[in-house]
């Protein structure tokens, strides 16, 4: 590294140049540009943080003391920075160490680069932090208007600082939504699995019979009993739909023309003005509650129905997820939702 070596160095000083740092939402991009003439290097940042220590306190002990590193170690560093540079940093005497003029160079360079990358770590880390203090979940609308809002009131009252955000989508949409990261989770009846995504059971509730609050007929209704009654219902490509009828049919049901509607909250409103019946699962209890209907238990058998969490394939289920989920089949609880 010294004499005929050093007199053939080149000239780096000019070749290191910081462009610009860049703020875009919250993230830092920081661009080094390195002058094609010289080698590839893999500095890291351990040896800056330790030529920039040893250049301010003069001493490798110090250096060593403050980096909480072995002097051997530091010394290792500092000459593996110099090869790489093809250059000397530092004028070692027994009493202090001093910088050469290359390392009188390298000094502003290294220290700009250390409070880039230090500023750009903070930055990253308060919007990680961010994120983490937020929640973008998506239901169907009966679910995202009856009982989400329960549920978040519950969560709100044990973390205060964290933002809950629903959106209220059919099921293509909280599928799309979840798959591409708008949303962290989807609530709701997801029978059939999809790919790229995880679905976690939260709470297995049942089919049950909506009918007009005035009816004089109360308590269980068995599945034999549907044969007569006039059953609106959903699209017939609605998962809940097809598990309804492959029981009614299975009675000796045979199909009908009865009015099918594609919201939750347009049958409850039929049922509610006489058009007929309805077999729902037991999660439309609460918004039930808003309209002048009956729900009664269908048994023999008790169907039941998986409600679901999903999420991204792949992607952690974090602690706060995990709460809020825990808070929200408390809620259904709470309002009376019948599980099997």
């Amino acid at each position: 590294m010294e004499g005929g070596k050093r007199s053939g160095m080149r000239h780096w000083t000019g070749a290191w140049l910081i462009s610009e740092t860049v703020k875009w939402y919250g993230f830092i991009t920081i661009a080094y540009h390195v002058d094609a003439r010289l080698p590839s290097m893999n500095l890291s940042v351990r040896q800056l943080r330790a030529f920039v220590a040893i250049a301010r306190l003069h001493s490798f002990t110090r250096a060593a003391e403050q980096l909480h590193i072995t002097q051997p170690g530091l010394s290792a560093m500092v000459r593996d920075l110099e090869e790489q540079l093809d250059c000397r940093l530092f004028e070692r005497t027994t009493r202090t160490v001093g910088l050469t003029s290359h390392g009188e160079a390298f000094l502003p360079v290294a220290s700009r680069v250390l409070a880039d990358l230090d500023t750009a770590a903070a930055s990253l880390g308060h919007l990680s932090s961010l994120e983490r203090r937020r929640l973008a979940v998506g239901a169907t609308p009966v679910i995202a208007s009856s009982i989400l809002p329960a549920a978040c009131a519950e969560f709100a009252t044990a973390h205060p600082g964290v933002r809950v955000d629903v959106h209220d989508l059919d099921r293509a949409q909280i599928h799309a939504h979840v798959q591409d990261g708008r949303l962290d989770a989807g609530f709701g009846v997801f029978l059939d699995a999809a790919s790229g995504l995880r679905r976690l059971p939260l709470l297995k509730t049942a089919l049950v019979l909506v009918t007009p609050a005035g009816d004089a007929a109360a308590g269980t209704v068995r599945w034999s009993d549907l044969k007569r009654e006039r059953l609106l219902g959903l699209p017939a490509h609605n998962p809940i739909q097809q598990l309804v009828d492959a029981h009614v049919h299975g009675e000796g049901r045979t199909a009908d023309s009865a009015p099918t509607f594609n919201q939750l909250h347009t049958l409850l409103a039929m049922v509610e003005a006489g058009a007929g019946d309805a077999v729902l699962p037991s999660f439309v209890t609460p918004a039930a509650g808003r309209y002048r209907v009956a729900v009664r238990p269908i048994v023999r058998p008790k169907v039941p129905v998986e409600f679901y969490e999903i999420t991204k394939a792949g992607r952690p289920r974090g602690d706060l997820l995990m709460q809020f989920g825990d808070c929200l089949v408390r809620t259904m609880k709470a309002f009376g939702v019948m599980a099997v």
